[in-house]
């Protein structure tokens, strides 16, 4: 078993006093939906969340959890390499209470077959070669999550989201299949979620899969998905937690929305997405009345500028009726 840190009191260095709780002051059950974006070292941001240009993601990370808007934020640099245990050590020493992380599993977990792009990231990952990782608990096990323990970083995952690949529906049987077994045997007592990026899969054998490993499903508002009102209405609610991830406008590829929007620090009124704002509040709803907490990550690609997107959708939340929970 790996090492533990227990950080000793005089390591804090927030006090309460000096980190307010964005929902302190509202209804309790808004108390249980977490806003943040999907990363936050952006320089862009300087006057709207930072107050100067940075040296590295720590110290954007340290003042980033100062900012009210914030409960919660996307890590998606775990997505091309396990984290180091000091690193988040360090992170431990100034987050605030109650603030929890969303992070991405390293996709040499979640690719399935490599691709061009893998082998221009990395020569051993030959395109059109399977890889031999795919979904090895024992791989996530050794090499991911041990990191997490080590630092005792546990309480500090809001969920450890898999992402998948469009291809992996090439045979959606076979997929499903070993995507079951894999959710069964991960290690217990950590919160799960899987996002898929292939419209056919979200059908009831998908559903029926996280359900009864209780893992969640990522509400995604990306480019070839149908709306979050859509996934929605197709049972996406499953797991102990509502976690979504608001990454582009439908329709609009990746580096469209790239070019479009750069660098990332102001939002324009004919950029914004007033349905999606409007299902994410209804998702927040449905959290609420289901009494489950709920994560949402917002992308400066999908409006142009996360936090004033995630201002403006809280504001709403905190104007419209709550539901009966």
């Amino acid at each position: 078993m790996p090492k533990r840190h227990t950080p000793a009191p005089q390591e804090l260095l927030w006090d309460e006093d000096s980190v307010r709780d964005p929902w302190r002051d509202r209804a309790e059950p808004l108390s249980r939906i977490h806003f943040g974006t999907s990363t936050w070292a952006y320089p862009g941001w300087v006057g709207i969340v930072y107050s100067k240009k940075h040296r590295n993601s720590t110290d954007y990370l340290r003042e980033y959890v100062r900012d009210p808007r914030f409960s919660t934020v996307g890590a998606d640099f775990t997505f091309y390499s396990p984290p180091e245990a000091r690193t988040l050590v360090s992170w431990l020493e100034f987050l605030p209470p109650r603030f929890a992380m969303v992070f991405k599993v390293w996709d040499e977990l979640t690719v399935e077959r490599f691709e061009k792009t893998d082998q221009s990231r990395n020569p051993r990952r030959e395109a059109g070669r399977e890889n031999p990782n795919f979904l090895s608990v024992e791989l996530f096990r050794e090499q991911f999550l041990n990191p997490f323990l080590e630092a005792g970083f546990e309480k500090r995952v809001a969920a450890f989201l898999f992402e998948f690949r469009a291809s992996n529906a090439r045979n959606p049987g076979r997929f499903l299949t070993r995507l079951e077994g894999f959710l069964h045997t991960l290690p217990k007592g950590f919160p799960y979620a899987v996002e898929i990026r292939e419209p056919k899969l979200l059908a009831d054998p998908y559903f029926s899969i996280l359900r009864s490993a209780g893992v969640s499903h990522v509400f995604n508002h990306w480019d070839r998905m149908p709306s979050l009102a859509e996934q929605m209405r197709r049972g996406g609610f499953a797991g102990d937690r509502v976690i979504s991830r608001i990454l582009t406008p439908l329709g609009m590829r990746y580096e469209a929305a790239k070019k479009k929007f750069s660098p990332y620090n102001r939002l324009l009124p004919e950029n914004v997405l007033p349905e999606m704002r409007g299902d994410v509040v209804a998702m927040c709803h449905e959290a609420i009345r289901l009494r489950l907490p709920g994560y949402i990550l917002v992308n400066n690609r999908s409006e142009g500028c996360a936090p004033i997107t995630i201002q403006a959708i809280e504001e709403a939340l905190t104007l419209a009726p709550l539901p009966r929970a």
